[in-house]
């Protein structure tokens, strides 16, 4: 295939990529984005519509606590005198009032007065407020422990109540009761309310539960649905919904539609400019290359040899690429000696040139390392009291016994043991193909060169003695848990320690326990002392009774 074709064929693709990009982007990205707004912006109408109904509540819990305070109301619950009840107690009152009823109840549960508006006589038979003594579990009654307001449900339609205890106006003396101001939710409220926050708002009750939710009915119209519980009934809510047009929807549509069609435009225009200069400063030369080869090929044996040689501009390219080709083979040669001159010294310990935990990490996280099924050993070694030594002889003469150490346990383990100084005073040893009794030979033989050796510089020589904690095992697994393992050989090293120093304790699973199938490592020391003494694991040690080591 020439290249102007692959050209034009990738031209191609990436319009049809930019076509299906900018759908996909139309589709799942910037149209949910003008849902979120339009479901924000209704889930703040909910919340207008909600503050509003709050609002009503708060007018009549100002009500009632004007007159719940008022002195006449006080003597009324008590004497129900006709004057009081004549002035006030009347429909135009409740007309004036905007109300709907009015309940006064006194300190026993007694309806002293009970009165309601004309239009709402024929709900007066509501269980709610038929009974003539009312309990503390009473809906009015218990609201007065809450919030003295809030929305009940009486069983004909959800009223708006706010209540206040009638006591004097001074504030002094006891509660002679309450006194409940309400209005039912009607369809004249409704469109009150929706007439002033112009709104198209619609209450009912329902058992929707969803706190707040939108739903998209089409591209024209959408519902938002709100909630407020009732103070009364956990059976019933108070919902919420608002149908309303999607305006923005549709001109955030039309102004999507039209920006994707001028980015497709853009992008075709771009795509055909694009392949017109390529096609100028690149295509033509390139076939014109591709011609002169075509030539040389024919009339030369070897055309590139031909090519390097030639004095025009691609005999010039031609030996450039091949100088840049030889120059980048001995970079890249400098580069790879580079690059495992860095590894080893990544991998190498500075101090006592022994491998680094780094190279640990690296060695036993390659599975080709874990390919072969075999006996392992896992040493921990940690020099006794070395803090001692840095405090009494300095840090240098300290760096001088870790030197001799390090070169120490080199010349005590076999050639095929693999030292790394993991930090401090601490090394690790791992031993292939080292059984139990091996890896005890092994320990004690180092243990026994540490003891005896002269450490320090020459004539101020002093002994050190070092702590060793080892696990052994048969592995089969191409994967293993290494970190647990080490963990272990560190908790014998620390046991070692614990018993006196100089001494070596080891670990490894008895394969003859019942007990042993899906056996799982110990993760503290509180389950490695339960698995010893539940004979999972052996113990190994420099000392003739093992159950005097310490493991705490």
């Amino acid at each position: 295939m020439k290249i102007s074709v692959k050209l034009i064929t990738v031209q191609i693709f990436y319009i049809l990529l930019l076509f299906v990009g900018s759908a996909l982007s139309f589709y799942f990205y910037a149209i949910p984005q003008v849902e979120r707004i339009e479901t924000r912006q209704g889930f703040k109408d909910i919340s207008r519509v909600k503050y509003r109904i709050t609002e009503e509540l708060d007018m009549l819990a100002i009500l009632a606590t004007d007159w719940g305070k008022w002195d006449e109301t006080y003597k009324f619950i008590n004497d129900l005198n006709r004057t009081y009840e004549k002035s006030n107690l009347t429909d135009k009152a409740l007309f004036d009032l905007d109300l709907d009823f009015i309940f006064m109840v006194n300190i026993n549960g007694d309806v002293i007065w009970k009165q309601f508006s004309a239009h709402l006589k024929k709900f007066t038979t509501a269980t709610i407020w038929q009974a003539d003594n009312w309990s503390e579990q009473h809906s009015f009654i218990a609201l007065m422990s809450d919030q003295k307001k809030g929305l009940i449900y009486s069983g004909l339609g959800v009223v708006l109540v706010a209540g206040s205890n009638i006591v004097p106006s001074s504030g002094e003396g006891n509660s002679r009761g309450y006194i409940f101001f309400g209005k039912l939710i009607t369809n004249k409220l409704v469109n009150k309310f929706s007439k002033e926050l112009e709104l198209p708002i619609e209450l009912s009750i329902d058992n929707h539960r969803d706190e707040l939710d939108t739903h998209f009915i089409s591209n024209h119209q959408k519902i938002v649905h709100g909630l407020i519980k009732l103070a009364n009934s956990s059976a019933h809510i108070l919902s919420i919904s608002l149908t309303q047009p999607r305006p923005f929807f549709q001109e955030a549509l039309v102004i999507l539609k039209f920006s994707l069609l001028i980015i497709l435009g853009m992008g075709i225009f771009s795509s055909v400019i694009t392949f017109l200069i390529l096609r100028k400063i690149l295509i033509n030369p390139i076939m014109q290359l591709g011609r002169q080869a075509y030539r040389f090929g024919r009339d030369q044996s070897s055309m590139p040899i031909k090519l390097l040689h030639s004095n025009d501009e691609l005999g010039q390219l031609s030996a450039s690429l091949v100088n840049m080709g030889n120059e980048l083979k001995r970079v890249w040669g400098l580069q790879e000696h580079e690059k495992n001159e860095y590894l080893t010294a990544s991998y190498t310990d500075e101090l006592t040139q022994l491998k680094n935990r780094r190279y640990m990490e690296y060695l036993l996280n390659k599975q080709q390392t874990w390919s072969t099924a075999k006996h392992w050993a896992f040493l921990m070694l940690d020099i006794d009291h070395f803090k001692k030594v840095n405090d009494t002889w300095g840090h240098q003469v300290g760096d001088i016994v870790l030197q001799q150490f390090s070169s120490l346990i080199t010349e005590v383990c076999r050639g095929s043991d693999i030292i790394f100084r993991t930090g401090g005073e601490e090394f690790v040893v791992v031993c292939e193909e080292t059984t139990e009794m091996q890896s005890c030979q092994i320990v004690e033989r180092i243990r026994i060169a540490v003891d005896g050796f002269e450490f320090g510089p020459a004539g101020k020589s002093f002994n050190v003695t070092c702590s060793i904690g080892f696990y052994a095992m048969y592995n089969t697994k191409t994967k293993v848990d290494w970190n647990s393992i080490i963990k272990l050989a560190d908790c014998a090293m620390y046991a070692a320690k614990k018993s006196g120093r100089n001494t070596w304790v080891g670990l490894a699973i008895n394969q003859q326990s019942p007990l042993i199938d899906n056996y799982q490592l110990p993760s503290d020391v509180d389950l490695l002392v339960a698995d010893i003494n539940n004979e999972k694991l052996l113990v190994f040690s420099a000392q003739q009774n093992t159950a005097d080591i310490k493991w705490r």
